[in-house]
Order: C-alpha cells, then sequence, then structure tokens
C-alpha cells in the first residue's frame, strides 16, 4: 500500500480528541466519530451546563447523549490499520538515497534532511554540520514529544475558551438578557479552525514518532519552524451590545383585515349624488362623488347654537 494512502486513512480513524486511533469508537448525527471513553468524558464535562445536551468537539453541532451509536464499521477499519505493516521492501526503498542508491546514514543540519556520504561529499553539503542518523535521533524524538505537548496543551485551551464563552452567552440569555451572538460564532469558526490546523500538525508529529528514524529526521526542520510559529489565537470578547427587544403583536389577523380592504376594490363603481335628493343635514361635494355629515343649527331662546 502507498505510504501516503496509508497516513490518509489513519488520519481518518484517529479521534479528534485523544489524536490516537480510535477505540470503541461512537459516531454523531453529525458525522464525526470518536472514541467511547474521549467522548464520555467531553460530554460529562459538559452536560450538566447544557440542560442535557453536549456539542460536537470537532463542528460545535448539538446532539443528544442519547443519540451516539457504535461505529462498527469504523472500528474494523481501525483494526485494518494496525495489522499493515510495511512491508521489508517498502522499509529499504525509503532508507536509500535515490540519486546516488546509498543507505541513508547522515542528518544534515542546514537543510534538516537524511543524506548519504556521497550527499555530503558534494557541493550542495560542503561546510554544512552533519551528524550520524543515531546521534540525534534521541533529541529530536525528545524535541517533538516537547511540542506535541505544548500543541495538545494549546488544543485543550481552545476547548475551555470555547466552554467558557458558551456558559457566559447561556447565563445571560437565562437572565432574560439577547445578546449578540455574531462574536460568538466568530470566535467559533476561528477555534475550529485552529483546531484542525493543531490535529494536522499533531498527526504529522505522532506520525514521525511511529515511523524510522529516516522518516522522523527528513524534512525535520519544516516540522520545527511549522510547530513553534504555531500560537493559541484567543478570540476577541464578545461584543457587550445588546438589542432592544420588542412585543411582536399577532399579524394574522392584521394581513386579513388588509386582504379585505383590498378586496373591496373589485367592488368599485363611479357613482353620481343627487343634490336635489340630499338631506339637510348632509353636504355634497361640488363634483358629486362625496358626501358628509353636517351639523345643522337649531335656535332656542332666539340664542343661535
Amino acid at each position: 500500500m502507498d505510504f501516503s494512502v496509508k497516513v490518509d486513512i489513519e488520519k481518518e480513524v484517529t479521534c479528534p480528541i485523544c489524536l490516537e486511533l480510535l477505540t470503541e469508537p461512537l459516531s454523531l448525527d453529525c458525522g464525526h466519530s470518536f472514541c467511547q471513553a474521549c467522548i464520555t468524558t467531553k460530554i460529562k464535562e459538559s452536560v450538566i451546563i447544557s440542560r442535557g445536551e453536549s456539542s460536537c468537539p470537532v463542528c460545535q453541532t448539538r446532539f443528544q447523549p442519547g443519540n451516539l451509536r457504535p461505529n462498527r464499521h469504523l472500528a474494523n477499519i481501525v483494526e485494518r490499520v494496525k495489522e499493515v505493516k510495511m512491508s521489508p521492501q517498502e522499509g529499504q526503498k525509503r532508507d536509500v538515497c535515490e540519486p546516488h542508491g546509498k543507505k541513508l546514514q547522515i542528518f544534515c543540519k542546514e537543510d534538516g534532511k537524511v543524506i548519504c556520504w556521497v550527499c555530503e561529499l558534494s557541493p550542495e553539503h560542503q561546510g554544512h554540520q552533519t551528524f550520524r542518523i543515531n546521534e540525534v535521533v534521541k533529541e529530536c524524538q525528545n524535541y517533538i514529544q516537547i511540542e506535541r505537548q505544548k500543541i495538545l496543551k494549546g488544543f485543550n485551551e481552545m476547548r475551555v475558551i470555547l466552554d467558557n464563552e458558551e456558559q457566559r452567552e447561556l447565563q445571560k440569555l437565562e437572565e432574560g438578557e439577547v445578546n449578540v451572538l455574531d462574536n460568538l460564532a466568530a470566535a467559533t469558526d476561528q477555534l475550529v479552525q485552529q483546531r484542525q490546523d493543531a490535529s494536522t500538525l499533531i498527526s504529522d508529529l505522532q506520525r514521525r514518532l511511529r515511523g524510522s528514524s529516516v522518516e522522523m529526521l527528513q524534512d525535520v526542520i519544516d516540522v520545527m519552524k511549522r510547530s513553534e510559529s504555531w500560537t493559541l489565537k484567543k478570540p476577541k470578547s464578545v461584543s457587550k451590545k445588546l438589542k432592544s427587544v420588542f412585543r411582536v403583536p399577532d399579524l394574522s389577523g392584521m394581513l386579513q383585515v388588509l386582504k379585505e380592504l383590498t378586496d373591496v376594490q373589485y367592488y368599485w363603481v363611479d357613482v353620481m349624488l343627487n343634490p336635489g335628493s340630499a338631506t339637510s343635514n348632509v353636504a355634497i361635494s361640488v363634483d358629486q362623488r362625496q358626501v358628509k355629515t353636517v351639523r345643522t343649527c337649531t335656535f332656542k331662546n332666539s340664542n343661535p347654537c
């Protein structure tokens, strides 16, 4: 099996919480899967605050704990991944320098690559610091472990920040305030993106730790730069701006009245009023199309009204 394909499959069956191969995988309605122990712990942390609901650690979609379902198909894939072992031919091929066909035994510090003795003598690596692989493997392993722990710590900080923001907004809503949630949504998107970036980086570090010495040291400088430059970017605090709340009346009755008034127009006709037939308490307009009531005066005791 092609090595890149094996890495992609392994990534698909890796738990987003512990970043290890899935153990007794459980799937949510949103499609994401987690180790049974990992998602159960996550639910216990948030279910009390959310009143019976929890959210997916990856996409934040709400779900009921009772909707978790075992994913036996995914569990079978995990077992197959564990059983697959790299053939000796594949291992030997990756331990050999492609241009020179010599065994890769030397690590070039400047280029961060594993090279052969012919490469070491070439002008490309002239004057570079070089070491035997076994001299730098332990140091590199320790470095990768430290970086992995640092990123995992930031990973957990993301989760705490998001949970705290959610709790704060829910508390305000319960107190009768309608808060502006736009910033919270933006913060969620930002943290989800950081979570994905961190997950990809950790998976790369995990793969190097599980691989051979050559695989771990190959292009290690690029990995070091990526891990050193990765920092947790805390989202902006949620805006304190509040919107006024207005009680909206039932508009169905008003719409029905408006419809009836509109329907009346279909029955309108032109009418000419006869001034001669009008009584004394009405007045007809000059164009004989409008009529209105008028007040008539009566005299009592010779005093005008």
